[in-house]
């Protein structure tokens, strides 16, 4: 009896173990689905400012064909970038880089939840001969999806 409940034990981590390296929670309701280009044709506006800090300034974000953009970062030589999302029921999780040949990567994540999106993203500027080691720059931002989108 003994290796029976043994061998149960077993097959439970082992059945966890597998489901976990496919990427399956065993967690019920968990439900995670990867949705290219799900946020695409959408253009939020959004407040933003330095992680800790209130508001300064206002930005554009744009979902465009699988690509991600901010156009208040376009001055800067910023372009677009290829997004990544997640929907989980009613929340879609989304990451993108961009990058500007001058002035840098920028990194951001963010959360749109129907209309309405928050991000966080952190600007590392390219070094230069008088900033060897550009400290990175944390910022956020919120705002809701364009009027007429």
């Amino acid at each position: 009896m003994r290796a029976t409940r043994c061998s149960r034990g077993m097959f439970s981590v082992l059945l966890v173990f597998l489901l976990a390296a496919w990427g399956v929670s065993p967690a019920i309701g968990a439900h995670h689905e990867s949705a290219s280009g799900v946020l695409d044709g959408k253009t939020f506006v959004i407040q933003e400012g330095e992680k800790g800090k209130e508001a300064k300034g206002s930005d554009t974000l744009v979902f465009k064909d699988g690509k991600f953009r901010s156009v208040g970062c376009e001055k800067y030589g910023f372009g677009d970038g290829p997004y990544t999302a997640t929907v989980q029921g009613d929340t879609v999780t989304f990451v993108a880089d961009t990058t500007s040949e001058k002035k840098g990567k920028m990194h951001w994540e963010g959360t749109v939840q129907g209309d309405r999106i928050q991000v966080n993203y952190v600007w590392v500027d390219r070094t230069h001969w008088y900033k060897p080691n550009p400290k990175p720059l944390e910022k956020w931002g919120k705002g809701e999806l364009k009027k007429g989108e």
